[in-house]
This record gives C-alpha cells, structure tokens and sequence, in this order.
C-alpha cells in the first residue's frame, strides 16, 4: 500500500484537499492518505518547514511527501520532485526543501508541466508524479534535472560573535513560542558564557533555560529546547503569545557575556 501524507496551507473548509485526494485514489492503487497538517498559515514556508522537518522521518521508507504551502506554481517557482533518505517528495522549488533538508538534495527534477490547473496548482502533473513515485519508478522520467535549487537563508538565525538573532517560527496550540535557534547553535555560540534572551525588543528577558515547563512557577516565562531541540518560549500554564504578544516573524535576540 502506497504511503502519502500532504502538507497544506489550505484548509480544511474548502473542497482543495479532498479533490486531490479524489484524484489520488483514482490514480495510485490502494493508497493511505496522512495528513500532517492543513492548518499551516496561510503562504508560512517557515512554519510548514519546521512542522514537516519534525515529522516525515517518522514514516517508513518509500513513502511520499506532497507540500503544498506558499508559492504558487510559476516559471520562477515550479513543481519539483525529489527523493532523499528513501523518501519522495513533491512541492515547490520556493525555498521550503532548503529549510527542510541539512544538505541539499541530489535526485531532483522539474515537473514536466500538464496544463491544466485547479487552485493555482498543475494537480493533473501532481497527481502523475505522486502516482510515479509511489510505484517505485525513476524519478527522472518525470522531468528534466532542476539545476536551480532555491534556498532560503534569511529564514535562518543570524549570527555575531556576542549574539544570535533568530525570530519565532511557530506559535503551537498552548501558545508556546518556538524559534529558529537550535541547541547546536545556542551551545556552540554561548560557549560556557552568560546569557540573556530578549523577546519583544527586551521588555522581557529570560537569563536561564529549563529542561521542563514544571520548572518554572505556574503563570512564570520560561525558556527550553523542546522535543525537536528548539528553542522556545513559554509561560508554565499559560499562553505566552497571548499574555506576552508574541507572535510569528518576531525576533528572538540572545545576548553572550
């Protein structure tokens, strides 16, 4: 059975996810559908990125991966597929992949393009190189190699030799805050030094990390790396977007003494 999860700022209100999926079953023979997620917001690579990093390698090998979250199809961002580490992948070449993947993918095509779309997608070309995929076939017999693959570095921390400036990427349902800063990062810059972390231009201020939310006192902010080893901010049982007016894109300066 052909394993296929999508990825998607769509929605689940409108009809876009389960037309693909229609399309999908008439396709690809006995497949099971996993949704990661449609709730991204709305054209946030970032977000998508870090929900997606986080997640796929879950999935048995063989599996195929269908995102579609932010750029629309177009001649500066086609519909790509590639294949790495025993999965398939198909979205776009919008910089998402480079968020996703440490090292940048060596089997890698563009879409030979249908001409046909349905909501800003060539769902027809889709459909065909998930259908592809899934059985097993060459990837290059879906197009021609991608010699341009776009990479998106200012989604990444920048860094100084006495800080880092990362920014927050997603805000979960507890209204926690995760940033782009990992703990290879914060370690290998902080260097056994002290540290402030800044949130919303200094107007609070974290100077230790906690290896639990319990740690800090109920209605207290806190900092830690979660389970996926990034940095977040926290209100040990509260919502610190809402209470703090934390929100997506802010940034998240760590100051080193």
């Amino acid at each position: 059975m052909a394993v296929i999860t999508l990825t998607t700022d769509w929605g689940l209100r409108d009809q876009h996810v389960s037309a693909l999926k229609g399309k999908l079953l008439r396709s690809v023979n006995r497949a099971q559908f996993i949704d990661i997620s449609h709730d991204i917001q709305a054209y946030n690579i970032a977000q998508a990125a870090y929900i997606f990093r986080n997640t796929y390698q879950n999935f048995p090998d063989g599996t195929v991966h269908f995102i579609g979250v932010g750029s629309f199809p177009s001649v500066d961002t086609p519909v790509i597929a590639l294949k790495k580490g025993g999965h398939s992948f198909v979205g776009m070449n919008d910089g998402f992949f480079s968020l996703v993947f440490d090292e940048p993918p060596v089997d890698i095509v563009q879409l030979n393009e249908s001409g046909l779309t349905y909501a800003a997608y060539d769902i027809s070309a889709i459909v065909e190189a998930i259908t592809h995929l899934s059985s097993g076939k060459n990837i290059y017999e879906l197009g021609s190699r991608l010699t341009d693959f776009i990479q998106k570095s200012d989604f990444r921390p920048v860094i100084e030799e006495d800080l880092i400036r990362g920014s927050i990427i997603y805000i979960d349902d507890f209204g926690n805050a995760v940033t782009n800063i990992d703990r290879p990062l914060f370690e290998s810059q902080r260097n056994g030094r002290k540290f402030e972390i800044n949130a919303r231009r200094q107007q609070y201020t974290i100077t230790e990390l906690s290896s639990r939310y319990a740690d800090a006192d109920r209605g207290n902010l806190l900092a830690l790396f979660n389970n996926n080893g990034y940095l977040e901010i926290a209100i040990n049982q509260g919502n610190a977007s809402m209470l703090l007016g934390l929100k997506n894109n802010d940034t998240i300066r760590i100051d080193f003494a």
